[in-house]
């Protein structure tokens, strides 16, 4: 690749506010469903707010409780909380949380042991939203760089000491570009004989695409060498928009809207598990994750299922009766890591990060963030990276150190 090749894909990168003249600007489905997460988000605050003052009411002198999270497998019922046994609040541990970074807008974060990488909105009034990468060092937790994006939310992937954007471009341009770690410079582009992508995962050594499909409706799911970048079609063609895209060594799992879940084996045979609205509804971009072996879906109304990665079949399901049986708490986005389900809660009066064995199911304390941190409607993103969870709020960026939380609980 010559210097004059490489300027010219970082002006295109960081150009990224207008598609190329041949092609209709794409659809915003990302700020659709936003909007969406922020009106549910509103609802389920008002009725967080009734819920408390009930609670308040009826036993002012009790700690909120976080039982034992305990299901039966194959979708048998959840076992109901005795009404006598009622466990301790969990333990909190204020100096698990190293850093404040002060970032506002964060959509997604990915990271290593020693960096992790933010994708940010930056909202003017009367301007159009425009996004940011942004690099941080974990040693220092300072802030590396800031490179431009563009008007286009990407998705953003990293693995195998690389770094992956999506662009709003086609093939003749690049749907994926692979970033410098530690200046966000475009090293080089990948182009797949497909139209834009989407969503981008990295799991098992390889990277995974969803894109649409050139010249006709529905989203084509890549397996791309990060290597040798050659790429194959992974699975048969999906119908509508993939919301979300969950990577595991044997399977790739995709949101393709409420209720409806479908998986990609590695030989490419196409599944779909549906969680229907009577037992889950699919929301936000993190209520399907991969953890210990197996995939958690969390729906609404506290509804938390565990399935097998490769067949999609259900394992346990769980309730609020496990682990909120005064409906008290917010448990409603999670994310997983290091053998651990961490849980943002927007519960009354606990507020903050609560872990959550996967290999037990016991509680295991929590992280307290204040009350109120992200504005007007509650907290709903949460990451991990080996070593750290992150939260958004609607100023900073907060960093969860696990090392410094207990083994055990």
């Amino acid at each position: 690749m010559t210097d004059t090749d490489l300027e010219q894909r970082l002006r295109d990168l960081r150009q990224a506010d207008m598609p190329p003249s041949s092609t209709r600007p794409p659809i915003d489905t990302a700020a659709a469903w936003r909007e969406f997460e922020a009106r549910r988000s509103r609802s389920v605050t008002t009725r967080r707010r009734s819920l408390a003052v009930t609670a308040i009411a009826v036993a002012a002198a009790l700690a909120i409780v976080f039982p034992v999270l305990a299901g039966r497998s194959n979708g048998s019922q959840p076992a109901p909380m005795s009404s006598t046994a009622i466990p301790a609040s969990p333990h909190t541990y204020p100096k698990a949380v190293v850093a404040r970074i002060p970032l506002s807008g964060v959509q997604e974060v990915v990271g290593d042991a020693g960096h992790a990488w933010a994708v940010r909105a930056i909202v003017q009034p009367g301007i159009s939203t425009t996004y940011q990468l942004v690099g941080v060092n974990l040693r220092t937790n300072s802030i590396m760089f800031r490179a431009r994006l563009g008007k286009q939310l990407p998705s953003i992937a990293t693995g195998d000491g690389r770094l992956w954007l999506t662009t709003p471009y086609g093939q003749a341009r690049g749907q994926i570009a692979r970033v410098d770690l530690a200046s966000g410079q475009v090293l080089n582009m990948i182009r797949l004989p497909a139209g834009t992508c989407s969503r981008i995962a990295f799991a098992a050594g390889k990277l995974f695409a969803a894109c649409s499909i050139n010249g006709a409706a529905g989203t084509q799911v890549w397996r791309i060498d990060p290597v040798t970048e050659q790429a194959s079609r992974l699975g048969s063609p999906q119908y509508g928009r993939i919301y979300s895209l969950v990577a595991t060594p044997v399977s790739v799992w995709n949101v393709r809207g409420p209720g409806v879940v479908g998986l990609v084996d590695m030989a490419g045979h196409s599944h779909t598990v549906l969680v229907t609205p009577r037992y889950l509804v699919i929301v936000g971009t993190q209520s399907v994750v991969y953890g210990d072996r197996s995939v958690w879906v969390l729906g609404n109304e506290e509804k938390l299922a565990r399935f097998d990665p490769g067949t999609g079949r259900l394992l346990k399901r769980y309730s609020y009766r496990n682990y909120d049986p005064r409906r008290a708490g917010g448990l409603d986005y999670l994310t997983a890591g290091g053998g651990w389900l961490w849980f943002v809660d927007n519960g009354y009066p606990f507020s903050g990060v609560l872990r959550v064995s996967e290999s037990t199911g016991h509680p295991a304390g929590g992280v307290r963030i204040a009350p109120n941190s992200c504005g007007q409607v509650v907290c709903s993103l949460i990451f991990y990276t080996p070593g750290s969870v992150w939260v958004p709020t609607a100023q900073f960026l907060v960093r969860i150190d696990t090392s410094r939380l207990p083994a055990e609980g």
